[in-house]
């Protein structure tokens, strides 16, 4: 009995872990700005100057009618060696690719072009800075922490 209430325990844990790494919804606030008319849009971000935009105010696009901003999104693109960024609210696509915000599409053309397109909806502010900080990595740690620590004091209880 006393190892069900130990792996309930940890299971516990594990859910209370992850439901503070999981913000989705409809509603999300994005930081916009073009580092061509404002330097501090560029990396590394400085967001002192800005305030956070509201998608759901953002104004819909004629092409997209129907469409909403669920989505935060960081461009960052190096045109004749020129880095430029642009961080904005998303109407379209999904977080990260396969649903995996570590991850950002990048394309590079003729002419010195590359361009790196990151889209985030896991918090207020995501496209800050890199999509691929050590908070995931934190929770996922101490997840799997709780798990292995649970299954130990079950094999030693049975």
């Amino acid at each position: 009995m006393q190892s069900r209430s130990v792996y309930f325990i940890a299971c516990s844990l594990v859910v209370v872990l992850l439901s503070f790494g999981v913000q989705k919804g409809l509603a999300i606030k994005c930081w916009e700005c073009r580092s061509d008319s404002d330097p501090k849009c560029a990396d590394p971000f400085d967001n002192s100057t800005l305030s956070i935009t509201d998608c759901k105010q953002v104004k819909r696009k004629e092409h997209l009618p129907e469409a909403q901003a669920t989505m935060c999104r960081k461009i960052r693109q190096k045109v004749n060696g020129e880095w430029r960024y642009f961080r904005s609210c998303a109407f379209m696509g999904e977080p990260g690719i396969e649903g995996d915000e570590r991850f950002c599409l990048m394309r590079s053309g003729t002419y010195n072009i590359f361009m790196e397109y990151c889209t985030c909806n896991s918090k207020d502010g995501c496209n800050a800075g890199p999509l691929h900080g050590p908070a995931g990595l934190l929770l996922l740690g101490a997840s799997s922490l709780a798990l292995i620590l649970a299954k130990v004091r079950l094999f030693r209880l049975v």
